[in-house]
C-alpha cells in the first residue's frame, strides 16, 4: 500500500510539468480551462495519496519551516477575504477565464504541502528536468510560430505556444530560463551543461519573439539581481564570480546600446524592440494603469483589512471609476500591479502575508 500510495504521488507530480502542453478545443476557453481542471483532479488524487502516507509514517509529513507557516496563513487570510467578499461565490470559483479564486489556492497550498514533505535532493533534480522537458517542447511550437508553420492564437506576432496568450508564455519561459542557469552551475556533466546552456538559448529567444515588456524587463532584472548576489557571496569560487562580472558587463552594453538606438527605425519599426521604445510615461497604456491603481486605492480605503475577496476588482472598478478612462477599455478584473491586487483581493493582511511568502523564500535562498 505504501509503495502504491508513493508511486500515485510521485507519478502524478511529474505529469505536472506536461499540463501546459493541454489545449481543449472541446471547452470554454481551451488553453485555460483544460489545464486547470486537470491540474485540480491530478492535485487532488496526488494530496489525498500524500495524506495516506502522512497518517501512516511520520517521514512523510511535513516538516515545520517559516515559509510553509506563512503560505498557510496566506492560504487561511484569502479564504477569510472570501468568505466576506462583496460576491463569495465568485471569489471561491472564480471564472472560466482566470481560473483561479480560493479553490485554485487550495490546490496550490496542497501542491506546496506535498512536494516539499516528499521530494528528496534527487527528486528535485529530476523534477526541474522534467519542467526543462516540457518547456523544450513548447519551446519547439513557438519557433515554428515564428517561422509561420503554425498559426500566432492572441495576436499577428507575439508567439503564445499552447497558452493562447503571450505574456503566459513568457512567464514559462522566464522561469524556465532561471532553471537552466541553475541546472547549468550545479551539473559537472559536460555535455548536460552544453544541453542546459543550449535550452536556455532557446527559451530567451521565444520569449524575445513574446515581445512581453514586463517578463523581458524581469529578466534584464533578475539576471542583474543574481549576478550581484554571486559577486558578493561566492568568494570562494572566483570562476563563477569572473563570470558573473562579465555577465553585468555585457548586460551594461546591451542597455547601452539599445538606448543610444532606441528612436532609430531600426528599433521603431522592429514589433518587439519598438514595443520597449514606446514606453514612457505618456503613453496611453501607462497613463490607464495610474488611472486603474488610483480607482485600486478608493477601494482599499473603503474595505482595508480584507478586502474585496478574489474576483473582485471589477466592482471597484465601476464604483469608482474614472471619467479620464474614456478613450481606454472599459472592463477590468485586474489592476495590474500585484501590489494593489493583493490589496483589493485579501486587503492589507493578504499583502502582507503574500509579501511574507516572498520574503522567507529569498531568507532560506
Amino acid at each position: 500500500m505504501e509503495k502504491t500510495l508513493k508511486n500515485i504521488v510521485i507519478w502524478g507530480m511529474f505529469v505536472l510539468p506536461f499540463l501546459p502542453l493541454l489545449v481543449t478545443s472541446s471547452l470554454f476557453f481551451p488553453y485555460i480551462s483544460g489545464k486547470n481542471f486537470a491540474f485540480r483532479m491530478i492535485m487532488e488524487l496526488v494530496f489525498f495519496a500524500w495524506l495516506s502516507l502522512a497518517v501512516m509514517k511520520e517521514e512523510y509529513r511535513p516538516k515545520w519551516n517559516w515559509l510553509l507557516g506563512v503560505i498557510s496563513i496566506f492560504t487561511a487570510v484569502i479564504l477569510l477575504a472570501d468568505i466576506f467578499s462583496i460576491y463569495p461565490y465568485k471569489s471561491f470559483w472564480s471564472n472560466f477565464e482566470r481560473m483561479e479564486g480560493f479553490v485554485t489556492i487550495a490546490h496550490l497550498w496542497a501542491y506546496f504541502v506535498v512536494v516539499t514533505s516528499m521530494f528528496t535532493k534527487e527528486l528535485w533534480n529530476k523534477f526541474i528536468n522534467t519542467w526543462l522537458v516540457s518547456s523544450a517542447l513548447i519551446s519547439i511550437y513557438a519557433i515554428l510560430q515564428v517561422m509561420g508553420v503554425l498559426a500566432i492564437h492572441q495576436s499577428g506576432t507575439r508567439v503564445d505556444a499552447t497558452f493562447g496568450n503571450a505574456t503566459y508564455l513568457a512567464v514559462f519561459a522566464l522561469f524556465n530560463i532561471f532553471f537552466c542557469i541553475y541546472q547549468y552551475i550545479k551539473s559537472e556533466d559536460k555535455n548536460y551543461k552544453i544541453g542546459y546552456g543550449a535550452l536556455a538559448m532557446v527559451l530567451l529567444f521565444v520569449l524575445y519573439n513574446t515581445a512581453t515588456r514586463g517578463a523581458i524587463l524581469g529578466l534584464i532584472g533578475g539576471v542583474i539581481l543574481t549576478a550581484v548576489l554571486i559577486v558578493l557571496t561566492a568568494k570562494e569560487n572566483p570562476k563563477i564570480r569572473q563570470t558573473s562580472f562579465i555577465v553585468l558587463g555585457v548586460v551594461f552594453v546591451v542597455l547601452s546600446i539599445f538606448l543610444s538606438l532606441k528612436n532609430t527605425s531600426i528599433v521603431r519599426e522592429s514589433p518587439v524592440l519598438g514595443r520597449f521604445a514606446s514606453i514612457s510615461l505618456e503613453e496611453a497604456t501607462t497613463k490607464s494603469r495610474f488611472l486603474v491603481w488610483g480607482m485600486a486605492m478608493q477601494g482599499v480605503k473603503e474595505r482595508p483589512i480584507l478586502g474585496w475577496g478574489q474576483e473582485s476588482f471589477n466592482y471597484v472598478f465601476n464604483k469608482y471609476y474614472d471619467p479620464q478612462m474614456y478613450a481606454q477599455e472599459q472592463w477590468f478584473d485586474r489592476t495590474h500591479n500585484v501590489i494593489s491586487d493583493w490589496l483589493i483581493a485579501g486587503g492589507a493582511l493578504g499583502l502582507l502575508s503574500y509579501l511574507s511568502i516572498l520574503f522567507f523564500a529569498f531568507f532560506y535562498i
